[in-house]
C-alpha cells in the first residue's frame, strides 16, 4: 500500500492490496473534501495574516465511512500470507516504535485462498450495510461517495474471483502451495506449533517437489515424455518461478518465528528447513531457466470450478455503526493546524509540546496576532481545543526563546558507562510547562513516592496472601520463577492478549472492532535488541522479550524470570488492545475528525497503555495473588520511573543509583534494570518520557473521575472518544470532552493530581 500524508493522518492515494490492484478511486478522499492542505515547505515562516480563509469547508459525511472501508479491508489483507504486512496504519500513538506499515511497490499474487473466502465475506458484509443506507436522505457529495464506495467494493469482489482463478492456474506447477501457506498463517494467527509433524510435513513438502521437478523435465522431453509428464506454458512457468519465491520467503519467515526461541523446534527443524529451503531455490530457477525458457505451446485446457466461497460471518459486526461514523463532526481548524505545527509536527519520542522548533520568535507572535482573526465562539469544539493548542503552543515557544538553559547542567557520574546528558532542573521546568504539568520535578517525585506507598502496601496484602507475610520481595522472587519453559512463551502471551480482549468487551468497558481483535501479531525480539528492551515492545504487534539459545546462561535465566506469567499478564495489554495497538487502529480510521495537534505526546502515548493497568486492576481484572504482584510490580516500577529519571536529570543520581534503586526498591534483575537505564538516557526518549507512563496514566485517571465516575459521561464513551480525540495532551482532551466553557484566554493549569505542596 501506497500512504499520503495528510493533516498529520493517512489517506489512500494509491491503493494495492496484496497481489489486487484495488480499483478504489484516489478517492477515498470523499468527493468535495479537498485534498490535504500542504504543510508549509521548511523554511516558510510566512504565517496567514487572515486565518477565515484556512477553515475547512464542510465535506461529505461519508468521508470516514470511505476510510473505515479502506483501512479495514488493508488490515484484513495483512492477516493472510502474501498480504504484505500487517497493515496497521500506526504503533505506537500514531506511527511510533512498533509500527509497520505496508511495503510499497507491486508484489507477487498472495496464494492464499483463507485470504479470498474472508474478504469475500467482509466485502458482502459492507455491500448489506450500505444497502441499509438511504441516498436521498445525503448531500449531494457523500450521494456521490455512497455510489463511488459501491462500485469499489463490487470491484474487489470481481478482483478476488479473479484471483481464486489465477491460484487455480498455477496450481498444476505449486500443488504443494496451499500447505505452505497453511503453516505460515497458523503462524500468523498465533497458533501452536507441533514441531516433529511440521518437521515432517518440510520433508513431504521436499519430495513432492521433487516429483514435480521429474514430471515437468519429462514434459520437456516431447515425445518421450511418459503419462505422467507435466507441460506448461511459459507464462504459468514464469508466474509459477515468480510464486515458489514467495513461498519460500515464507517458509523463512515461519522458521525464523521459533528458531533459536523454541528448544524442540530448533532440534527437529535444522535440517528439513534447509532441504525445503534448498528445494524451493532449485525449483524456482528450474522454472524459470528451464522450463520458461522452453516456451512450451501448451492447448488449454478445460476451465475448472475457481471460486471460493466466502468465510462464515464472523461473531462480532465487522461493519462499524455507519451512521455515527457518519454523524461525527469535521474539525474546520485542520488547515490552520498543519500550517502552524508544519512538516512533521516538530515532535519525536519524549519530545516537548512545541511545534515549531527552530521558528524565530516573531513567528509565535504573528500567530497570536493571527489567531485573532478567528471568531472564537462560532468555532466547533474541537476547534476551539485547537485554537487554545495553537495559542500555548505559541506562548509555550516564546517563552522557550526567551529562556537561558542552564550551561551544562551537572550530570553525576559512574562506572556505569551509560552515556546521555542530564536535562537540568529548569529545562525539566520548561518540559513540564509544554506538556501543561503544572507541577514543580519535586513534588512529581513526592507524588511517586507517595503512590510507591500505596502499592507497596497493596504488594503486602497480596504476599500475605502467598504467605510470606509483609515480605513482599520475597513475592516477587517466587512470582519470578513461574515462567514457562523454553518455547511455552508465545502460546503465554497469545492467550493474555485475547483474555484481555474477552475481557472488555464483557464488562463493555471499550469498543474493540472485530477486524482489530482477529488482527493481533507477534514477532520476537533478537537477543540483540534485548540489551536495551528486556520486556514487551508493542504497537502494530507484540514483540516478546524471551532467551534464544545464542545467549549466555545468565542472560537466559533473566530474561525468564524477568518475562515471568504474572508479570506479562500485567502488561501483555499495555502493548496490544486497549493499549498502543487500538491506538494506531482507532487513529488511522478517523483522519478528518479533527486536527493531529502537535504530533504525539508519551504522556498519552504512554499514559493511555498505563491508565489501563490502573483501572484493570481496580476492576479486579488480576484474579490471583500473583497476578496482583505481576501488576503491582510494573506500577512501582512506573513510580521508579518518575523518581530515578527526574534524580537523574536534576544531578542527584548517576546511572549506576538509577540501577540500584531499580534492583533494590522494585525488585528488577540486574540485568534488566541495567537495560532500563540504558534505554532511559542513551535510547533516543525525551527526558520525560519514563516519567510520562504513570503521570499520563494519573492524568486519564483523574479526567475519569471528572466525567464518568460524576455521571458525566458513560464509560465507554469517554474511552472511545479519547481515541478518536487521538494524541495530545491531556489537558487539552479534557477541553475537548468537558461541558466547560471554553475561552479564548483560559488559564490552561489542571492539577489532576491534587495540590501537592
Amino acid at each position: 500500500m501506497r500512504w499520503t500524508t495528510v493533516c498529520g493522518g493517512i489517506v489512500l492515494a494509491t491503493l494495492q492490496v496484496g497481489s489486487v490492484r484495488t480499483v478504489e478511486r484516489a478517492a477515498f478522499l470523499p468527493k468535495g473534501q479537498a485534498a490535504a492542505p500542504q504543510a508549509a515547505a521548511p523554511g516558510d515562516d510566512a504565517v496567514p495574516t487572515d486565518l477565515k480563509p484556512l477553515l475547512v469547508k464542510p465535506q461529505s459525511e461519508m468521508r470516514l465511512v470511505t476510510l473505515r472501508y479502506t483501512t479495514d479491508r488493508s488490515t484484513l489483507n495483512g492477516n493472510y500470507d502474501g498480504g504484505r504486512g500487517f497493515g496497521r496504519g500506526g504503533g505506537r500513538g500514531q506511527g511510533g516504535r512498533g509500527a509497520t506499515q505496508a511495503t510499497p511497490g507491486p508484489a507477487p499474487l498472495s496464494l492464499s485462498t483463507t485470504r479470498i473466502a474472508r474478504l469475500k465475506r467482509f466485502d458482502m458484509s459492507w455491500q448489506a450495510a450500505l444497502s441499509k443506507l438511504a441516498p436521498d436522505r445525503l448531500t449531494p457529495l457523500a450521494k456521490d461517495d455512497l455510489q463511488s464506495l459501491k462500485a469499489t467494493i463490487d470491484a474487489n469482489l470481481k478482483q478476488l474471483e479473479a484471483d481464486s482463478a489465477a491460484i487455480a492456474e498455477l496450481t498444476p506447477v505449486i500443488p504443494f502451495a496451499s500447505t505452505i501457506v497453511r503453516l505460515n498463517e497458523a503462524r500468523m494467527r498465533m497458533q501452536d506449533v507441533n514441531s516433529q509433524q511440521s518437521a515432517g510435513v518440510l520433508m513431504d513438502l521436499t519430495k513432492q517437489i521433487a516429483q514435480l521437478r521429474s514430471r515437468l523435465e519429462a514434459g520437456l522431453n516431447g515425445a518421450a515424455a511418459g503419462a505422467d509428464a507435466l507441460k506448461v506454458s511459459k507464462d504459468v512457468a514464469t508466474r509459477g518461478a515468480a510464486a515458489v519465491d514467495s513461498l519460500r520467503a515464507s517458509v523463512t519467515q515461519w522458521f525464523n518465528f521459533y528458531n533459536g526461541y523454541d528448544p524442540m523446534f530448533t532440534w527437529w527443524m535444522g535440517m528439513p528447513y534447509k532441504h525445503i529451503d534448498g528445494a524451493l531455490e532449485g525449483y524456482a530457477a528450474f522454472l524459470r531457466d528451464k522450463v520458461a525458457a522452453a516456451d512450451a505451446i501448451v492447448a488449454p485446457s478445460p476451465a475448472a470450478p475457481t471460486a471460493t466461497p466466502p468465510a462464515p460471518a464472523t461473531p462480532i459486526a465487522e461493519v462499524p455503526d455507519l451512521s455515527e461514523l457518519m454523524s461525527l463532526p469535521q474539525d474546520e481548524m485542520m488547515e490552520v493546524v498543519q500550517r502552524f505545527v508544519g512538516p512533521g509536527g516538530g515532535r519525536g519520542r519524549g519530545a516537548t509540546n512545541s511545534p515549531g522548533t527552530g521558528r524565530s520568535r516573531q513567528y509565535y507572535v504573528d500567530w497570536l496576532e493571527a489567531l485573532k482573526t478567528l471568531e472564537f465562539d462560532r468555532l466547533s469544539r474541537n476547534a476551539q481545543v485547537d485554537y487554545l493548542f495553537i495559542k500555548n503552543s505559541s506562548e509555550r515557544n516564546i517563552a522557550r526563546i526567551d529562556f537561558v538553559p542552564e550551561a551544562n547542567p551537572p550530570r553525576k557520574a559512574d562506572n556505569s558507562g551509560i552515556p546521555g546528558p542530564a536535562r537540568g532542573r529548569a529545562g525539566l521546568l520548561m518540559d513540564l510547562a509544554d506538556e501543561m504539568i503544572p507541577y514543580s520535578p519535586e513534588e512529581l517525585i513526592a507524588l511517586a513516592n507517595k503512590e510507591f506507598a500505596w502499592h507497596e502496601a497493596e504488594m503486602k496484602k497480596a504476599s500475605r496472601q502467598m504467605g510470606f507475610g509483609d515480605d513482599w520481595k520475597k513475592a516477587v522472587e517466587k512470582v519470578k520463577g513461574l515462567h514457562v519453559p523454553p518455547g511455552g512463551q508465545p502460546a503465554v502471551v497469545r492467550d493474555m492478549l485475547f483474555e484481555a480482549v474477552d475481557y472488555l468487551r464483557a464488562k463493555d468497558l471499550i469498543t474493540v472492532p472485530q477486524i482489530a481483535s482477529e488482527s493481533l501479531h507477534m514477532s520476537m525480539m533478537t537477543p540483540e535488541a534485548q540489551l536495551s528492551n528486556p520486556f514487551f515492545l508493542g504497537g502494530s504487534q507484540i514483540i516478546v522479550s524471551y532467551p534464544t539459545n545464542t545467549m549466555e546462561y545468565d542472560a537466559r535465566l533473566q530474561s525468564m524470570r524477568g518475562n515471568n506469567i504474572p508479570f506479562s499478564h500485567a502488561v501483555a495489554h499495555h502493548e496490544m488492545i486497549p493499549g498502543h495497538n487500538l491506538v494506531g487502529f482507532i487513529s488511522a480510521r478517523h483522519v478528518g475528525y479533527r486536527a493531529r495537534i502537535g504530533g504525539s505526546t508519551p504522556f498519552f502515548g504512554e499514559g493511555w497503555p498505563l491508565y489501563w493497568e490502573l483501572i484493570l486492576y481496580e476492576k479486579g481484572f488480576h484474579d490471583t495473588p500473583e497476578e496482583r504482584v505481576g501488576a503491582l510490580f510494573w506500577r512501582m516500577h512506573r513510580c521508579a520511573r518518575i523518581i530515578f529519571s527526574l534524580m537523574f536529570h536534576t544531578g542527584q543520581w548517576s546511572p549506576q543509583e538509577c540501577i540500584d534503586f531499580l534492583v533494590d526498591r522494585v525488585g528488577h534483575e540486574r540485568d534488566n534494570a541495567t537495560a532500563e537505564v540504558r534505554r532511559s538516557f542513551q535510547g533516543g526518549y525525551g527526558p520525560l518520557y519514563q516519567a510520562a507512563y504513570l503521570l499520563g496514566g494519573l492524568q486519564l485517571r483523574g479526567l475519569r473521575r471528572e466525567l464518568v465516575d460524576s455521571g458525566q459521561m458513560p464509560e465507554k464513551h469517554f474511552h472511545d472518544e479519547i481515541l478518536r480525540q487521538g494524541s495530545m495532551p491531556i489537558a487539552l482532551i479534557r477541553l475537548a470532552l468537558t461541558k466547560q466553557k471554553l475561552m479564548r484566554d483560559m488559564a490552561m493549569d489542571w492539577k489532576f493530581y491534587g495540590d501537592l505542596k
